[in-house]
């Protein structure tokens, strides 16, 4: 009885190392950069004053935008499943995130400049011409990615793609641009009154890819994504953002050995 059950389980090793040989899952290591661009919503931050006099009550946002992208790059790790069919990938991501206020337009009648409300003593109220107000904040992410691959492996395929990426920040800082140099000096009082970058952020996005040369062989991803939509903490940060759209290059290199022969259930 014990010789039948060392020969089954023997049977059984040698089964199981056979069918995985015939599924053999693929990875590859993915280096990544890519940037997202983000509409955000109409500015209403109570120290902006648009193009009105600094002593007039009321203050007008329409002639001011906000506007948000995020640049990034990293590394990344897939693993195929379900036939080489689904790639599920993690990695470790660099992001720097840029907000910005500014006029609407460089070809309308608006001036190119607009007044920052940043100190008030007694009877005494301090404004500052404004060009741009700048936000660059530093994160550290991890990307979390689903890609689907419905078609036969080839030197050019199509494939779709649904990502997140949870990120949390790890430097600020705020510039502004004076319409006159000699408020320079005032620029850490002015940014003192800016509201703070977002603690963390996280994004979410759906896209199509192009993949470049076949699995076996090192090569290169290009992914368009649309929308990417991104979450931040409520009342954090000077805008609001929206969706947008981004684009995404990834140098692909194999991970698994594969034989000439070897059969990797590759459509």
């Amino acid at each position: 009885m014990k010789t039948k059950f060392i020969l089954t389980g023997a049977f059984l090793c040698i089964l199981t190392g056979s069918l995985s040989g015939q599924d053999k899952k693929l990875s590859f290591l993915f280096l990544e950069s890519g940037v997202d661009f983000i509409s955000c919503v109409q500015p209403e931050n109570a120290y902006i004053r648009a193009d009105v006099d600094p002593l007039y009550y009321e203050y007008a946002a329409d002639r001011i935008r906000g506007l948000m992208y995020i640049e990034y790059f990293g590394v990344k790790f897939e693993r195929r499943m379900v036939k080489n069919l689904l790639g599920v990938s993690v990695g470790l991501r660099y992001n720097r995130m840029i907000s910005s206020i500014g006029k609407t337009s460089y070809w309308s009648d608006s001036p190119d400049f607009f007044y920052v409300h940043y100190k008030e003593e007694s009877t005494t109220t301090e404004y500052a011409k404004v060009m741009e107000i700048n936000q660059k904040s530093h994160y550290i992410g991890i990307p979390v990615e689903l890609r689907i691959y419905p078609y036969k492996d080839r030197s050019v395929n199509v494939y779709y793609k649904l990502g997140a990426s949870f990120n949390l920040k790890i430097a600020s800082r705020i510039q502004i641009v004076f319409k006159d140099d000699s408020m320079n000096p005032y620029e850490s009082e002015v940014a003192g009154i800016i509201e703070s970058a977002s603690p963390y952020f996280a994004s979410f996005n759906l896209g199509i890819g192009l993949k470049v040369r076949k699995l076996t062989k090192p090569g290169f991803n290009l992914e368009v994504s649309v929308p990417v939509g991104i979450v931040i903490p409520d009342h954090s940060g000077f805008v609001t953002p929206q969706t947008g759209g981004g684009f995404q290059l990834m140098i692909r290199m194999p991970l698994t050995k594969t034989k000439p022969n070897e059969k990797t259930d590759i459509k």
